[in-house]
C-alpha cells in the first residue's frame, strides 16, 4: 500500500475498516438511491413511475438517511474524520487525489479503505448529488401537497430528471470501480460487512 498523504492520526485509528455508522449509512444510502434510480428512470422513459407509492415512501426514508449521514459527518469525531476523506480540500488531500488520478492513468487502482484520495472524493460528490436530488424531491413533494406555493415546479422536475441521470452515471462508475477492485482481490466489499465491524468492537 502506498504511503498515506495527510490525516495520519485518523487513518491509523480506523486502519482499513470503515466505522460502523459509515457502513450502515452507506448500505441504506446505496439501497435507497438504487431503488429511486430504477423507478425514477423508468418513469422518465415511460411517463409513469412504477410503484409510485413505494417511490415516495423510499424517497422520504432516503431523505432521513441523508440527513443522518450529514449529522454524523459534522457532529461526531469519526464522522468528521470521514468528512475529510469525502472532501479532501486541504493541500495534502488534493495531492492525494492528484496522485490517485496519475496512477489511474497508468492503470493502477487507488488503495481501498478510509483514506483521502480520489475514491473518497467521488463518494463525496455522490453524496452531494444525492442530497441535491433528494432536496428537490422533498420540495416538489411538498408543493404537490400544498405545503407551500409559488415554487418553480418545472425547474424542480428538471433537477430531479437530470440529477437522476447524473446519479445513474456515478452509480455505474462506482459499481464498475468496485467490481475492478473485487477482480484483483482487494477487500473493497468490507464496507458492507456489518457483522465483522460489530464483532470487532465487542
Amino acid at each position: 500500500m502506498k504511503e498515506e498523504i495527510g490525516f495520519p492520526d485518523t487513518h491509523s485509528k480506523m486502519g482499513n475498516e470503515w466505522p460502523f455508522p459509515a457502513k450502515i449509512l452507506h448500505v441504506f444510502l446505496v439501497a435507497g438511491v438504487t431503488f429511486q434510480l430504477i423507478t425514477g428512470l423508468m418513469g422518465w422513459c415511460t411517463g409513469r413511475i412504477p410503484f409510485f407509492t413505494w417511490h415516495t415512501l423510499v424517497g422520504r426514508m432516503l431523505i432521513l438517511v441523508i440527513f443522518l449521514q450529514w449529522l454524523w459527518l459534522f457532529c461526531f469525531a469519526q464522522g468528521r474524520s470521514v468528512l475529510m476523506y469525502l472532501f479532501p480540500v486541504s493541500l495534502s488531500g488534493l495531492k492525494s487525489v492528484l496522485q490517485d488520478v496519475k496512477e489511474l492513468m497508468h492503470y493502477k487502482l487507488a488503495d481501498p479503505g478510509p483514506r483521502a484520495g480520489l475514491p473518497g472524493l467521488m463518494h463525496g460528490i455522490f453524496l452531494l448529488s444525492a442530497t441535491l436530488v433528494a432536496a428537490a424531491g422533498l420540495v416538489l413533494f411538498g408543493t404537490f401537497h400544498g405545503w407551500w406555493t409559488g415554487l418553480p415546479i418545472g425547474l424542480l422536475l428538471q433537477i430531479l430528471r437530470w440529477g437522476a441521470v447524473a446519479l445513474a452515471l456515478q452509480w455505474i462508475g462506482h459499481v464498475g470501480m468496485a467490481s475492478l477492485h473485487a477482480l484483483i482481490g482487494e477487500p473493497l466489499w468490507r464496507i458492507f460487512n456489518l457483522i465483522h465491524c460489530r464483532q470487532k468492537k465487542s
